[in-house]
C-alpha cells in the first residue's frame, strides 16, 4: 500500500526535527507563510529569530509593520510580512487574539491559500486536510504520470483529487510531511534519486522509463533594469535611508535613495544641495528578483559639512545600528561601502 510504503520512509528517512515540528498553530502559520517559494534551509536561521522576537500571537499582534519587516530583512517575498502584519491585527480584533482554527476562518486571512490553510491545520492537529505545494506536485504528476499538456486547471484538479484520495486516517501530518519530504529530498526537479525512492516501483513515470522534468507554471523571463542609487553618508558615520516606495517593490522597507535612472537621480541630488558632495566613485553590481534582474549603478555622497544639505534630519540611522527593515541588495551597499570605502 502507498501510504504504508511513504509513512515507513518518513520513519526513518524523514525531517522530523525542523524548529517547526509543533503543534502550536502560531508557530506552524509563521513557518508556513515563510516557506511559501522559499526552501527549508534558507527559512530555519530566520524563522528561529522571528520566533525569538515574537514567541506568541499577542507579542505579535502588539509589535508594528516596521518590527516585523526588520526580522524579515533578507528572506524577500515582502508582501509576506505584511500579511502576517494583517492577519495579527485581524486577529486580534476579530479573534480576540487567538488564532482560528476553522478552515473557512483560516483561508480568508491574507497570504493563506488552500495548501497553506490545510497544511497549517493538519500540522497543528486542527483537522486532516490534503496539500498540494510545488514538491507534490511534482512527485505526484511523476507516481501517476500526468499528462503535463492539459490545461493547467484540468492539472490542478487531478492533482487536488489524487491527494486527497492518498490522505490516510491515521498519522496525516507525518503522511504530508513526507509527502514533501520526498519531493524535495528525493524526487527533485532535475535528477531525482528513483533509485532511493519507496515508492518508485509503483511509480508510472519510472516503469515507463520517463522521469521528465515537472513544471506547471509558465516559464518567467527575467526582465533587465537599471537602477541608481545614492550611499549618503555624513562626517558622523550615519546613513541615509528613505522608505521605499518603488514600483511596488521592497514596500514598508528602508534604503538609500533609489532611481529609475541617471537623470531622476541628478536632479533629485541637485534638488539637495549634495552634487558638491558626490563622488566620481560609481560602482555596479547585479541583484535578482524572481522577475526581475537589477543592475544597480552606486554612487557615493560623503557629506563634510551639512549647511546647505536639505535632507530630512530624522532620516539619519548609525551604519552599524539600523533598526528597520533594509531589503539585501542594501546590506551590500553598506558592506561594500565599509570594505571598499571607509
Amino acid at each position: 500500500m502507498l501510504q504504508k510504503k511513504i509513512l515507513y520512509w518518513y520513519k526513518n528517512n524523514g525531517r522530523k526535527d525542523l524548529p517547526w515540528k509543533t503543534t502550536d498553530i502560531y508557530k506552524v502559520w509563521i513557518s508556513e507563510i515563510m516557506l511559501q517559494q522559499t526552501q527549508v534551509k534558507t527559512v530555519i536561521p530566520f524563522y528561529n529569530k522571528f520566533i525569538g522576537k515574537f514567541p506568541n500571537l499577542e507579542k505579535l499582534s502588539n509589535a508594528s509593520l516596521d518590527d516585523i519587516l526588520k526580522l524579515w530583512s533578507g528572506l524577500g517575498f515582502y508582501k509576506r510580512a505584511e500579511n502576517i502584519y494583517k492577519s495579527s491585527q485581524y486577529i486580534k480584533k476579530n479573534h480576540n487574539n487567538k488564532f482560528p482554527v476553522k478552515y473557512e476562518d483560516l483561508i480568508n486571512l491574507p497570504g493563506i491559500g488552500r495548501t497553506t490553510a490545510s497544511a497549517i491545520l493538519t500540522f497543528s492537529k486542527n483537522g486532516k486536510f490534503p496539500i498540494l505545494d510545488g514538491n507534490v506536485k511534482r512527485f505526484l504528476s511523476r507516481l501517476y504520470y500526468i499528462d503535463s499538456k492539459l490545461p493547467v486547471r484540468d492539472i490542478e484538479n487531478k492533482l487536488w483529487k489524487l491527494s486527497e484520495n492518498l490522505l490516510p486516517n491515521k498519522k496525516t501530518p507525518e503522511f504530508i510531511q513526507s509527502l514533501m519530504d520526498i519531493g524535495s529530498l528525493i524526487c527533485k526537479k532535475s535528477e531525482p534519486l528513483c533509485l532511493k525512492c519507496p515508492v518508485s516501483h509503483d511509480c508510472f513515470s519510472y516503469k515507463k522509463n520517463n522521469i521528465k522534468k515537472i513544471n506547471f507554471k509558465k516559464k518567467v523571463f527575467l526582465k533587465k533594469e537599471n537602477i541608481w542609487t545614492v550611499l549618503i553618508i555624513d562626517n558622523q558615520e550615519r546613513i541615509f535611508l528613505t522608505k521605499l516606495s518603488y514600483k511596488n517593490l521592497w514596500k514598508g522597507l528602508y534604503s538609500s535613495p533609489i532611481f529609475p535612472d541617471k537623470h531622476h537621480m541628478s536632479k533629485w541630488i541637485n534638488q539637495h544641495n549634495l552634487q558638491n558632495y558626490l563622488s566620481s566613485t560609481i560602482w555596479k553590481f547585479s541583484h535578482k528578483l524572481s522577475h526581475i534582474n537589477f543592475l544597480f549603478n552606486v554612487h557615493i555622497c560623503k557629506i563634510i559639512s551639512d549647511k546647505k544639505v536639505s535632507l530630512m534630519g530624522d532620516n539619519w540611522y548609525n551604519l552599524s545600528n539600523i533598526k528597520f527593515g533594509t531589503p539585501k541588495y542594501q546590506d551590500r551597499i553598506i558592506t561594500e561601502y565599509i570594505n571598499n570605502y571607509d
